[in-house]
Order: C-alpha cells, then structure tokens, then sequence
C-alpha cells in the first residue's frame, strides 16, 4: 500500500504541473480566438500556481497577451505590463524560441505604444507625464537592442528631442540637457527649438566652447533662423569678443566681396552690435562708438544692395536702419518741455527725424514687394515682412497717406 500511496502522490504531482500547463496553453488559444478575458485568467492562474510561475513561456504568453491589449486600446500601462512580462520571460530563458522568433515585432509595438502616449501628453502640454513615456519608450529600445536577438528597434530621433523638450518643460533640466545633447549628437534637424534650448543650457552652465559650437551648428542647418545670429551676437557680446567677430567677418567680406549673403550677415552683425537687446528683445545701452557702427552697417548693407537690389531682407534691414534711428530721434524730441519745442533744437530734430523716415520709405516699399513675389513665406521671413508693413503703416500715417495705409492694413490682417 505504501508503494501504491507513493506512486499515487507522484502521479499527482505530474498532474498538476500538466493542468498548469494546459492553463498556459488555453491562454494561448483564448488569444488567437480574441478570448481577452479568458486569455487574461487562464495565464493569470498558471502564473498563480507554484509550479508554473517561473515558467519562460506562461509569462511570454501574457507578454502577448497585454501586448494585444495594448494595441488595440492605445493603451500604455498595457503596453508596460506586456514588457515586464516579456522581460520576465527573457530572465527565465534568453533563448526561448518563441522569443527568437517573434519579438522583434512584439517589443516594437510595445515601444510604440509607449512612445505614443508620449506623444499624446505632448500635444496636451502634459510635461511630466510626457517625459514619463518618452523615457519608459527609451528604456524599451534600449533593453530589447541590448539583448541581440536577432533585430533591433532603430532609433527614433524625433522622440529623443520631445523627451527633451518635454523635460525642459516640466522643469526637469538635468534629464531635459541629456536628451537634448543626445538629440543634437544624432543631428536632428526637425525643431531648430532644439539648438535654442541646447545653447541656452550650455551657457547656464557657462560651458562656452559647446555653446558657440551649438551656435555654429545650427546656423548651418538653419541658416534663415535669424534667432542663431542674435545668439552668436549675445555669446560674443557676453565673452567680451565682439570686436573679434566684427574682425573676422570684415576679413571674410574683404576676400569674398561678391558673396550677397555673407555681405548681409556682416551689415546685420555691425546693426546689432550698435543696438544690443537683451534675451528678451528688450533695448540696451548703446555702445559709446555707436554711429561709427551705424555708419559701417549702412555702408555695408548698401553693398548687399548693390549685389541684389531687390533682396527683400536686405531692403527691409537697410529701412529698419533709417526707420530706427527716426524713431530714437523722436523719442529725444517728445523729450522735450513745451518751451523747448520750437527751439533750433527742436527744429533740427524734426528733419532728421523726416530725413530718415523719408530715406526708409522707399527701403520698406521694396521690401514689401520682394516678400509679396515669395509667395509662401518660412516663419523667420514672415516675421520681418511683418515689421515691415508695421513701419509703412506708420509712414504712410505720418504723411497722410491714408490710400495706402488701408492697403497695408489689409495685407498685414492676411498675415
């Protein structure tokens, strides 16, 4: 009785492990059948049971299980339990066959779904949930690619600068510098915000090689992002190395005198370094050799004309020239009393200030026409032919032009 009780006791343990294996492949079954829930119970009770809970294959089946889930309601934190699942799988046996086979395309979906929902929180400025995603998403490439199975999920550029942004946003600056440098190593030339965060990152850890370098780079992948220039004008301006860049750009214009766009960029340097903004656009104190400097850029922006007089950024620049200074002299004649205000003082005030509006008119008009010919127009050209009908309006306003002032008000309300 006691060897009869024995096999007993052995025939059932073999038996219970058969029962849970059987409840591994219902569950398999129950999938192909789209028997969600079913599926669901089934490998949730192998996993429950002794014998079967480190079983590669029970926790690659709820892997695909949650997988399907995943796909199939967007669903992330379904897509999250579906890799752990797989990762667990991959613990027990890194050569299940199964595995080898398939999950390439598995991990792929799970790493989509996942990077989706990144996305999506994106759109909806969810910051930190966004982040959250984008990085789990990484962490699923990277896992899968480190395991060489036979494929590999490539890169997605675009989503290592998001989880950048989203970052950034989300006040996390250390993550967001990562991802942004990363992004910028992989040469993403989507988002030109990206060098702009980047740049301004380095500068705040006052990293000034990488900060120019991140300049350099983007001006060169963007080069009508008129937002570089400004930067590469603040770096030099807070390195003290202004003169130094003026310097070597008259050189590269004095051995390249028919180079239209290299002329233009020296004649916008000379104008920006005479009227320094601050990182918010806002006016700072002239430099004591400012008409020196005003003088040059006129010089030189007349050069740029001279090359291709109808260039619509170089007639607007030369205007804003004149324009501006009209405005600086208005300002100093608003300044002052009423009894001053017809004195010599005053009076030669008012024609420089008529002078410089008069010599900008015709700067503007051809602006105006240049932008009007390009038909569809990038954002940075958008944003100057902007200004430019802003300061026509004006004009015309002031010579009581009123035909014309209705033209451009229609013109900017189409912008």
């Amino acid at each position: 009785m006691k060897k009869l009780f024995v096999s007993l006791l052995f025939c059932g343990a073999s038996f219970a492990v058969v029962a849970q294996k059987a409840k591994i492949n219902s569950a398999d079954e129950a999938l192909k059948g789209d028997k969600i829930d079913q599926a669901k119970t089934d490998i949730e009770a192998a996993l429950a049971n002794e014998k079967t809970k480190d079983d590669a294959r029970a926790w690659y089946v709820k892997g695909k299980i949650y997988e399907t889930v995943a796909l199939k309601n967007k669903s992330a934190a379904d897509a999250e339990v579906a890799y752990d699942a797989f990762k667990k799988a991959l613990e027990i046996n890194p050569k299940l066959p199964e595995a080898l086979l398939e999950m390439n395309n598995r991990m792929f979906n799970v790493y989509a779904t996942i990077g989706n929902a990144g996305y999506g929180n994106l759109n909806e400025q969810k910051w930190d949930s966004s982040y959250l995603y984008f990085k789990k998403a990484g962490e699923v490439r990277d896992y899968y690619n480190g395991k060489n199975l036979g494929g590999s999920i490539p890169t997605d550029t675009a989503m290592v600068f998001y989880a950048g942004y989203a970052a950034q946003q989300a006040g996390k600056k250390d993550e967001a510098f990562e991802m942004l440098k990363k992004a910028a190593d992989l040469k993403f030339k989507t988002e030109p915000a990206l060098y702009v965060v980047l740049a301004q990152q380095y500068e705040e850890r006052g990293d000034n090689a990488n900060w120019l370098a991140t300049i350099d780079s983007a001006k060169a992948m963007f080069p009508a992002d008129k937002r570089f220039n400004d930067m590469e004008m603040l770096y030099y301006s807070k390195t003290g190395k202004t003169n130094e860049l003026l310097a070597m750009l008259e050189k590269k214009v004095n051995d390249n005198p028919s180079d239209f766009a290299l002329v233009l960029d020296y004649a916008i340097r000379l104008d920006n370094v005479a009227n320094p903004r601050d990182e918010k656009g806002g006016d700072l104190p002239k430099p004591a050799n400012y008409d020196e400097l005003m003088n040059k850029a006129e010089e030189v922006y007349k050069k740029a004309l001279a090359l291709k007089a109808d260039d619509a950024t170089a007639n607007f620049q030369l205007g804003a020239l004149y324009f501006n200074r009209a405005v600086a002299f208005n300002k100093e004649l608003n300044a002052l009393d009423s009894k001053a205000q017809s004195t010599p003082k005053a009076k030669e005030l008012q024609t420089k200030v008529q002078t410089l509006m008069d010599q900008s008119l015709p700067y503007f008009e051809k602006a105006d026409a240049g932008f009007t010919g390009m038909g569809k127009l990038e954002p940075s050209d958008k944003r100057t032919y902007e200004s430019a009908l802003y300061a026509l309006q004006k004009i015309y306003a002031i010579k009581n032009m009123n035909d014309k002032v209705e033209v451009v008000k229609k013109k900017l309300e189409s912008l």
